[in-house]
């Protein structure tokens, strides 16, 4: 059974998130170097620079509470210094030799043959879990997504964030901090519950979900094959005695006949509801690529609406500006985290508690998950039917525009019924990677520690791809390379910003040829801990996946069919 806390005080990870000011600093000024994915590092026209992977370790940060490239300062919140080399460590898959040592850094390529019986294979290693990740979902609706503006464009990934806000019984105040947050979505007669996960083996709690990532293409490789993109689900744990987290990660790739991806589809209309916000904000033109079945929200009422928020900024006092600052300093739970931990030692300071409501500390849900997950399965399949019918029917054979917004129309998109595990469902399939290593944005928190497992991300990488039809993935692609800093962004204000490396047509500027933000793969070492959980370990609910563990030859299985869809290999 698992259990919860209420008013639980979480010492866990780091996220990439806000600058977090240091009112104690005598800094005159933050430090803006960054990080970005291009294969060098640049000196900017403001005297900073953008480090490259391999460099990421050479990031300059006198004063870490103004360091804009480490706002993710764990490392640093256990009084590490950044002048060490192995915070984070470039380990490269194609080094001549092992210039780390024994390491867990992440990316990795993921390999089959760690799931072979033991003693069959010089690398099999034995799964030890029991059963599949139950996944249960948040009270967080679309529209209360929406409205707390979780979808947001991140300088190295496209992300949702489970929003939280200050809770305002506060009794004591010493810091002019605000003591507590909690979920932001709460529904009447059941309060507010984060999505959460259960690990099997060696993980009797749950884990709760902040905020999920994409980016493009994927980190991770499996068999040395690269997906068009990773989506990267981020969790705190609710035992905060070893600064652990989880990552749950879901590859996606483009095929030609795949139908849109709903639950995709919905995400990319709230980016660019969100992008057109920021434009909108910083006076610059309307999206010019249209996408279709997104409604543009640059009507003449969100117009106005952006002039008068504007007005207000423009009009705040500096008192009510670091008031505004603070209200807003923590976009999701782990940002609180990251908080608590790096200034658990100052004088004054009063750790703000993450408040777990009622419905946190239930039991897991009583329900029959067989029936539940035939169901997503048989919808999927009903969606792949009618998208083909149509296809060929209507449109010759060809995906065009006027098919992607019947379809979007037919199948009722704009009045979906939101689940914030979608990625799980999407990948039809229990199965997954897993092993030890670190977070993979800067300072790559997760250093080694050997003979524990403090400090470690835990990393679960299902085995399938959720199909994308490739029209949704040039437009991830377009919302990383196009993005915009916000107003009030510290770089580039109101101007192109993206950590990813990006590469255009040089005949036509507007249309992008490549994106990529994903860190390079790191050579593996036995400190990973690297396993496959399959078949043998236990039955599935995804009829999908048992048909796929009826081949019984395990090479087949591994290799020559190794997802639960037709494909001749990897």
């Amino acid at each position: 059974m698992r259990r919860a806390r209420h008013n639980v005080f979480f010492l866990l990870f780091f996220f990439h998130g806000v600058v977090i000011s240091n009112r104690n600093s005598c800094s005159a000024q933050p430090y803006l170097d960054q990080f970005w994915y291009n294969a060098i590092s640049v000196t900017r026209a403001d005297g900073f620079k953008d480090y490259a992977p391999q460099d990421w370790h050479q990031i300059p940060c006198p004063n870490v509470e103004d360091c804009l490239a480490y706002t993710d300062k764990w490392e640093m919140g256990r009084n590490w210094s950044l002048e060490e080399t192995d915070i984070c460590q470039h380990c490269p898959a194609e080094a001549e030799a092992e210039v780390c040592g024994l390491h867990h850094q992440s990316p990795i390529d993921l390999k089959r043959e760690y799931g072979f019986e033991p003693g069959t294979h010089p690398n099999a290693n034995e799964c030890i879990d029991l059963h599949w990740m139950k996944y249960e979902d948040s009270t967080c609706t679309l529209d209360q997504l929406e409205n707390a503006e979780a979808f947001t464009i991140e300088r190295h990934a496209l992300r949702i964030s489970q929003p939280i806000e200050v809770y305002d019984n506060i009794t004591q105040d010493t810091d002019g901090l605000p003591d507590g947050v909690r979920l932001m979505c709460r529904v009447s007669g059941i309060g507010s519950r984060f999505g959460r996960i259960d690990y099997s083996k060696g993980f009797s709690d749950w884990w709760y979900l902040s905020h999920m990532d994409i980016h493009v293409p994927s980190e991770h490789t499996q068999e040395g094959r690269r997906y068009d993109a990773e989506i990267q689900l981020a969790h705190f744990y609710s035992v905060s005695a070893w600064n652990e987290m989880g990552t749950v990660s879901v590859f996606m790739q483009a095929y030609d006949d795949a139908p849109v991806y709903s639950y995709l589809e919905t995400a990319i209309c709230q980016w660019r509801r969100y992008e057109s916000q920021v434009r909108a904000e910083c006076g610059l033109d309307p999206i010019s690529q249209p996408y279709p079945g997104c409604t543009t929200v640059r009507r003449d009422r969100e117009r106005r609406r952006h002039r008068q928020r504007n007005l207000r900024r423009d009009q705040m006092t500096d008192e009510e500006k670091q008031r505004e600052r603070k209200r807003k300093r923590f976009q999701n739970a782990a940002q609180v985290i990251l908080h608590n931990e790096r200034h658990k030692h100052d004088r004054d300071h009063t750790d703000i508690k993450i408040l777990l409501d009622k419905a946190d500390a239930e039991p897991a849900e009583d329900k029959d998950w067989d029936a539940w997950i035939e169901h997503q399965s048989k919808q999927m399949n009903e969606e792949y039917r009618l998208y083909h019918s149509l296809k060929q029917r209507d449109f010759g054979g060809n995906h065009t525009d006027d098919l992607h917004q019947k379809f979007r129309q037919l199948q009722e998109w704009n009045n979906v019924t939101w689940f914030n595990y979608w990625p799980m469902l999407g990948a039809r399939t229990e199965y997954y990677f897993r092993y030890e290593g670190t977070q993979t944005i800067p300072p790559c928190h997760g250093k080694r520690i050997p003979s524990s497992r403090r400090n470690t991300n835990h990393w679960r990488v299902m085995k399938d791809p959720i199909r994308i039809h490739p029209r949704q993935l040039e437009e991830l692609k377009r919302l990383l390379a196009d993005r915009i800093a916000p107003r009030g962004s510290l770089v580039n204000e109101c101007g192109n910003d993206t950590a990813a490396k990006v590469k255009r047509d040089p005949t036509d500027p507007q249309t992008i040829l490549a994106v990529d933000t994903a860190r390079p793969l790191m050579y593996t070492s036995k400190h990973h801990f690297k396993t496959f959980c399959e078949c043998k370990d236990w039955q599935s609910k995804w009829a999908e996946d048992r048909e796929w563990c009826s081949i019984q030859n395990i090479n087949d299985r591994f290799y020559e069919q190794p997802y639960n869809f037709e494909t001749n290999g990897f």
